[in-house]
């Protein structure tokens, strides 16, 4: 019934995060990082380059324009949605090509015969490829090099000569036009990133806060409602620290940077600030496994712990969620205080009693499954707060 009401898409695939997806929520998946608006401007400004490089090498003189095919393949190159990154791949890529070719003549004058020299000329390159500091023009060592002897041949200097010119020529229109057409900055995509991994932390917490507040026990089977969230929390903040490397690489040369103000030491506070508390979150989760399902070891968690318990997790969760309002900040860090003293008490209470318990009873207390369990808890609620409180002085101070 399901599948007809929803037009009847096939059974959907579960993801690592516990969702379902559809055949076509999937395709869209696979399909959007490629229609996204910055990939777009890039292949325009690669088809501009390459068109561009290619009327203007048929322009230069003699036997250099009957080369020009080759100064498209350097537009696309040298172009990279970054500026930086399109400036280190282009100066890469030529060098690789001059490595490359110098192969090439050093082979064509040795006494070598042409079948040898053409194994040579790969097997060569492929060893001179791997030196260090070509990055991206590794590739070209061995392709510089064969081209010349094969399709050089007895033309191999003009050839050589024609091929880096042009695309060297191809090169510089690349970066010229990914200069002047919109040179991105990817300040978006930073802070969704930041964004999407904030809201995972602050969804595992509430879903923790939930759940201990629930007055039925969670079956021993039924994994616990914050175990997506917490898998892909990690994944989200590598996603986010990738992205705001990616801004902060994009701003390198970049003229926009100029007229466009934008707080990236913010963003990498924010994200420094998600990565430390991470952890604590993980511990958080364990704890709690711990406390409800015995899992992996059994540990007593009171009633009366509980509910302040849920109340600090709810706090917390409130906390990490107003992070970078300025507004909602000082609010949210005394009601976090607030909620880790009562919590604090009713653990040292519950452990009190726990003890007088088992005195009374002559029992030994030596067992840790006797801990009423709470103090490792209240710990990493304390470190989700001075984390997000230390990050505040830190704003504030600069």
């Amino acid at each position: 019934m399901t599948a007809v009401m929803s037009g009847g898409d096939a059974p959907g695939r579960r993801t690592p995060t516990g969702s379902i997806r559809t055949p076509r929520q999937r395709f869209t998946a696979w399909v959007t990082p490629a229609l996204r608006p910055w990939r777009l401007m890039l292949a325009l400004k690669v088809a501009i380059a390459a068109t561009a490089a290619w009327f203007i090498g048929r322009l230069l003189p003699g036997e250099l324009g009957d080369f020009s095919y080759y100064a498209p393949l350097g537009a696309l190159v040298s172009l990279t949605p970054s500026l930086m990154d399109s400036v280190r791949s282009s100066v890469q890529t030529l060098v690789g090509l001059g490595v490359g070719i110098g192969l090439a003549w050093t082979l064509i004058v040795s006494p070598a015969p042409g079948w040898v020299s053409v194994g040579l000329s790969v097997g060569l390159g492929t060893v001179l490829a791997g030196l260090p500091g070509l990055g991206q023009g590794r590739d070209y060592v061995p392709i510089a090099a064969l081209f010349v002897i094969i399709i050089g041949g007895a033309d191999a200097n003009e050839f050589s000569l024609g091929y880096l010119v042009q695309m060297a020529l191809g090169v510089a229109v690349g970066l010229l036009v990914n200069l002047l057409i919109v040179p991105p900055l990817f300040v978006r995509e930073s802070a969704a990133g930041i964004a999407a991994a904030r809201a995972r932390m602050v969804d595992a917490l509430r879903s923790m806060s939930t759940t201990v507040a629930s007055e039925t026990e969670p079956a021993a089977d039924d994994p616990p409602a914050w175990d997506p969230s917490v898998t892909a929390l990690r994944h989200d903040i590598d996603a986010a620290r990738r992205l705001v490397r990616d801004a902060a690489e994009s701003r390198r040369v970049n003229p926009r940077t100029r007229w466009t103000k934008y707080d990236f030491r913010g963003d990498e506070g924010a994200l420094t600030a998600l990565e430390r508390i991470a952890p604590a979150v993980v511990d958080l989760g364990d704890a709690l496994r711990a406390a409800l399902w015995g899992i992996p070891v059994p540990v007593r968690l009171p009633v009366s712990v509980r509910s302040t318990l849920a109340d600090a997790l709810q706090a917390a969760a409130d906390l990490v969620d107003a992070a970078i309002d300025d507004e909602r900040l000082p609010e949210a860090l005394e009601t976090s205080d607030r909620a880790l003293v009562a919590l604090r008490r009713a653990v040292r209470t519950a452990h009190a009693e726990a003890v007088n318990r088992a005195s009374s009873a002559g029992e030994s207390t030596e067992d840790p499954a006797d801990d009423p369990g709470g103090e490792n808890l209240l710990f990493a609620l304390r470190r989700v707060h001075a984390e997000i409180e230390g990050s505040k002085r830190t704003d504030q101070a600069e």
